[in-house]
């Protein structure tokens, strides 16, 4: 198995999934992630205390299914194209039999996915760069009735103007389309070595604003129309952290309050007009239903 520095930190995910698995009520039940886990030739031993970071991931996916899930039931013949999939297995968590899913990664990601995951005649895997062009026009040709993008774990490792970039292009194909992204402040990026999981990979978050809605004054007519924040999607399964982290966490943040918003989860809209009510505007460019 060979991935770039970023690449590599897939494995914390599939991890944390991976050994969700075995708990008596699962956070996020992805059977996926334990046979995948299973047949990795890797050393996951130094994650073994990363026990923040797996409840995280899995709350963090577990919303994440629940908007994809909404979308779906809104727009069942709809669109879902995941930015910087990994090994994340969410169509055989959440797929409804009639969506169309697009996976996209680089080049090293995809060729190990292959391994594990097929395509199919409503699923197409797509090896490039999200900063590259082709890939939209190749999504645009592809794509049925609404679209939603998922980005879970990747913009953070871009730098501001590629992620303001890739707003703004998917903005102005896809006027209309979803898309659910975190997004982490400038706190997180100062204490990154910490982390109970990342002081272990080389690759560091680089993107960090100190709201979310910065994305709002960016090109594209965007709007935040959800978001939720990790600090409490976490603790709502405190009796999941370790007793350490516990209780030091919720004292740290009564005595530093900007803690509970260092990292977001959100869902936007892209592409609305200046003149649009608000939840007035949908995508009218690209709606189109499978024969």
């Amino acid at each position: 198995m060979h991935l770039g520095p970023v690449q590599q930190t897939l494995l914390v995910p599939l991890w944390a999934r991976a050994q969700e698995a075995h708990e008596a009520v699962p956070i996020l039940l992805d059977p996926k992630a334990a046979a995948i886990y299973a047949d990795l030739a890797y050393d996951f031993s130094p994650l073994e205390n990363a026990h923040a970071s797996r409840v995280g991931c899995c709350v963090r996916g577990r919303l994440v299914d629940s908007w994809v899930r909404e979308f779906l039931l809104r727009h069942p013949h709809g669109t879902i194209v995941e930015l910087g999939c990994g090994l994340n297995g969410r169509f055989e968590r959440v797929d409804n039999g009639l969506a169309r899913w697009i996976d996209l990664d680089l080049p090293d990601v995809m060729e190990l996915r292959r391994r594990f995951f097929d395509e199919g005649p409503r699923r197409t895997s797509l090896a490039a760069s999200v900063l590259d062009d082709a890939w939209i026009e190749h999504v645009a040709a592809e794509a049925q009735g609404h679209v939603l993008f998922v980005s879970e774990g990747m913009f953070v490792y871009l730098h501001e103007e590629e992620v303001r970039s890739v707003f703004e292009r998917l903005a102005a194909r896809f006027p209309g389309a979803q898309i659910a992204f975190d997004a982490m402040t400038p706190l997180v990026l100062r204490h990154q070595e910490h982390h109970d999981a990342m002081r272990h990979f080389a690759a560091r978050f680089t993107w960090a604003v100190p709201d979310a809605r910065i994305v709002e004054s960016w090109d594209g007519g965007i709007r935040i129309e959800a978001s939720r924040r990790f600090y409490d999607l976490l603790y709502e399964r405190a009796r999941r952290l370790p007793r350490v982290a516990r209780w030091l966490g919720r004292a740290l943040a009564v005595l530093y309050p900007p803690l509970k918003r260092a990292y977001t989860l959100n869902l936007a809209r892209l592409g609305i007009p200046p003149d649009a009510a608000p939840g007035s505007f949908h995508d009218t460019r690209l709606v189109r239903h499978p024969s």
